[in-house]
């Protein structure tokens, strides 16, 4: 199977087989004289691909980085390198996407699980307890059959992402309206989403690791918090309880309400004037 990919205006042919990609280049002649072997124009592009070999995506590498590179995705997330959140460690931007990624029944698609972000909105706006979204548990996306179903990656409308960056979107929006209830205030209840998505980074409710790295696990708290603060209103009811002796009494209830105003925080990756404000790991 070949693969044409178009890198800094040059299309470059990749063959797959045997469950290896390596990179066609045309043979040259050279003189007999010469004893220099003459350098390999390879371009500068690292493509990551299935275990199987099938392209999937490349990025571009940055200037202090090897130059060419062919991986499968496992050792990429190994690497911890990510191409969604600009302003997190280990970026690269991504340059090209395999089409036959949007093709059912191809080994490209099947790489990922697909799906929308309505469906990952519809997951997140479920009202679960806290201990829910540890691993294995009903509100851990990443292993939900309704959500990353164990997959490394998932593929959103076209883009694709790691799994389990998707899947800190569900917890900081249940902890968000968390917050909001308890704070009734918008600025701390997305501030202390952040601080608990930090401390507890691995996602373990007891001895939790604590993550203030700039990695993007962080920012997809935070992506999560800001969608999840447009898209939620707290309401406030008064109700009558029943006192004993006392009779009955007037108590504030709150709750948070979901509008479904916008997906767009949840499309859009961290800018540097959210990071100044919530950053938390930065301070």
């Amino acid at each position: 199977m070949e693969t044409s990919i178009v890198i800094d205006g040059k299309a470059h042919v990749f063959e797959t087989s045997n469950g290896k990609t390596e990179l066609k280049i045309k043979a040259e002649t050279t003189p007999s004289e010469d004893k220099e072997p003459k350098r390999l124009p390879l371009p500068s592009v690292w493509l990551i691909t299935r275990g199987n070999g099938v392209p999937l995506f490349a990025l571009k590498p940055n200037t202090s980085d090897v130059k060419f590179r062919i991986m499968k995705a496992e050792k990429l997330y190994a690497e911890a390198i990510q191409w969604f959140e600009p302003l997190a460690d280990n970026y690269r931007k991504k340059c090209w996407v395999n089409p036959e990624s949007n093709t059912a029944g191809t080994d490209a698609y099947n790489a990922y699980k697909q799906m929308t972000w309505a469906q990952i909105i519809k997951f997140s706006i479920i009202d679960r307890m806290s201990i829910s979204f540890a691993p294995n548990m009903p509100g851990d996306w990443k292993n939900s059959s309704e959500g990353g179903a164990g997959f490394l990656m998932v593929m959103i409308e076209g883009e694709p992402y790691w799994a389990d960056g998707i899947g800190q979107i569900p917890f900081a929006t249940d902890t968000y309206r968390l917050y909001l209830e308890e704070t009734k205030l918008v600025e701390a209840a997305i501030k202390k989403t952040v601080e608990t998505g930090m401390k507890y980074g691995d996602g373990l409710p007891i001895f939790p690791k604590e993550d203030k790295t700039n990695e993007y696990d962080n920012y997809m708290v935070l992506r999560g918090a800001l969608w999840a603060s447009e898209n939620f209103k707290l309401r406030t009811e008064k109700v009558r309880v029943f006192a004993g002796r006392m009779g009955y009494r007037e108590s504030v209830v709150t709750s948070t309400v979901y509008l479904g105003t916008s997906d767009q925080k949840l499309r859009s990756s961290i800018t540097q004037v959210f990071v100044d404000r919530y950053g938390e790991w930065k301070r």
